[in-house]
Parts: structure tokens; C-alpha cells; sequence
């Protein structure tokens, strides 16, 4: 059993900490994303629907990894329906740029909602990535429309 000593009083923690564990499984379950993946032969656009964050961000290294693209190649991600992102999203964003661009190939993010440009624009991010608008990436990188 463990106990927390407060002012001089034994408190069992041991239910508190099932509650936390129990909320922290529930709260994984409902901040999944889901990704799409569109790819041509030279590039790849991934559309992101949910939460990019620390319980989220494997999946998106992991997406990529399958791909298992080639030199030249481009992935672009679209965060248009990203409608959260911690510091660990951020981190694995920044590091996929650097692992692509060690391997010759791009990493672009499109899409970016408001509140998210705006965090971007303050930690000076948006001159870090490539970012494409809306338009660009329809014009310049189009993919096939679900029906």
C-alpha cells in the first residue's frame, strides 16, 4: 500500500492513483488522430483529424516510416483538422524535418487553424517549416477527393 504523510496523518493513495491511471487511459482513447494518406509517386499528403500530442505523435513517426519514401520525395502535412498540438507534436514535427532533410527528402505542413499558426508564429516556427496555404497545396500537390 502507499501512503502520503500530511500533517501528521497516514492518507492512502493507492485508490487516488487508479482514478488518475484510470482517467489517463480515458483521456488516450478519446485524443486519438486519424491519418490519411494520399501518395503519388513524389510526394505524399497526409491529412491529420484530431490531437497531435504526446500520445499521438508515434503514430504520425510511424505513418511516415511505413511510407518508406526516397530521396526527392515530399511529405506534406495537412492540419486542418489538427485541433490540438503540445510541445512532444511539436517535437516530433521538428524532428521529422530534420530526419527528412537528412535523407534528401521535404517535409511540408499545410492547413495550419488559427490558434496553431499562432503558436507557431511566437516560438518563431514558421520560419522554421515550409508552409504551404490552402491553395498551394490544392494547386501544387493534388491528391484524389473522397466521394
Amino acid at each position: 500500500m502507499f501512503f502520503w504523510i500530511k500533517a501528521n496523518k497516514r492518507v492512502l493513495i493507492r485508490p487516488y492513483l487508479k482514478i488518475v491511471a484510470k482517467g489517463r487511459a480515458e483521456q488516450k482513447m478519446e485524443e486519438s488522430m486519424k491519418i490519411r494518406n494520399q501518395k503519388t509517386d513524389s510526394y505524399a499528403v497526409l491529412s491529420l483529424d484530431g490531437s497531435l500530442d504526446m500520445y499521438t505523435s508515434l503514430d504520425l513517426k510511424h505513418a511516415i516510416d511505413n511510407m518508406q519514401p526516397g530521396p526527392g520525395f515530399i511529405v506534406i502535412l495537412d492540419l486542418a483538422l489538427v485541433t490540438y498540438i503540445d510541445s512532444s507534436g511539436i517535437g516530433t514535427l521538428i524532428k521529422l524535418v530534420n530526419e527528412l532533410n537528412g535523407k534528401n527528402m521535404a517535409l511540408f505542413l499545410s492547413g495550419l487553424v488559427p490558434m496553431i499558426e499562432k503558436i507557431f508564429k511566437i516560438a518563431g516556427l514558421n520560419n522554421f517549416f515550409h508552409i504551404l496555404t490552402p491553395g498551394e497545396l490544392r494547386d501544387k500537390y493534388p491528391v484524389e477527393n473522397e466521394a
